[in-house]
């Protein structure tokens, strides 16, 4: 009597359960392939930024770009924020030794056009500061912990406020690599001026 009232409960599972595997299979196959394709992006921008190729052009650029920035506060007669303005001409330079495939690169190279319009922006509307902060402190809700992380390593990375979790650890991986050749670079770099620093005193006397 049940067989006869629901005949096709049984057959339809029957049916529907290869094409369901079949499914689970192919969902499967295509996250590792993800896994497999980001795990191979990841090693080829960590191998890319340990090169010692990528470090002399990087070495370059940035006693290029740094003999600029001398020379215009020379120009201008700066002193102050001499330490800021190597800081970021050190960023910029690695952000293009990136050429822009990251999105970590593309914030900092677009880091001066934004701080442009902030100036501006801070010029037309100071007065409403205060009610902005009073309205982020009271909008603020605990996190739990591990998001709270993601938060932290997402405002750390440029870039990478609101981007889904596994871009911000690809994005993560890759500005480490390159922080890391930007401090052997840099490392290398003062070596050298500090042998030479000697020498040039030694020529020009006391």
């Amino acid at each position: 009597m049940v067989d006869t009232l629901f005949p096709s409960i049984e057959n339809t599972g029957d049916d529907a359960s290869p094409e369901s595997r079949w499914k689970k299979r192919r969902i499967s196959e295509t996250s590792k392939e993800a896994e497999t394709e980001a795990r191979r992006i990841n090693e080829e921008s960590l191998k890319r930024w340990r090169t010692n190729r990528v470090q002399q052009i990087y070495s370059s650029k940035l006693v290029e770009a740094l003999r600029r920035v001398r020379q215009r506060s020379n120009d201008a007669g700066k002193v102050s924020g001499a330490a800021r303005e190597i800081r970021e001409t050190a960023d910029r330079v690695l952000a293009a030794s990136a050429r822009g495939t990251t999105r970590w690169s593309r914030a900092i190279i677009a880091t001066r056009v934004r701080a442009r319009l902030r100036k501006q922006r801070k010029a037309k509307s100071t007065g409403n500061i205060k009610s902005r902060k009073a309205t982020a402190e009271t909008k603020r809700i605990k996190l739990p912990a591990v998001e709270r992380k993601l938060k932290i390593l997402g405002r750390l990375v440029p870039g990478c406020r609101k981007v889904s979790v596994p871009n911000l650890l690809d994005e993560a991986t890759d500005y480490i690599a390159a922080l890391e050749m930007q401090v052997r670079a840099m490392e290398a770099l003062a070596e050298i001026l500090a042998t030479a620093a000697p020498r040039t005193t030694t020529l020009t006397g006391p």
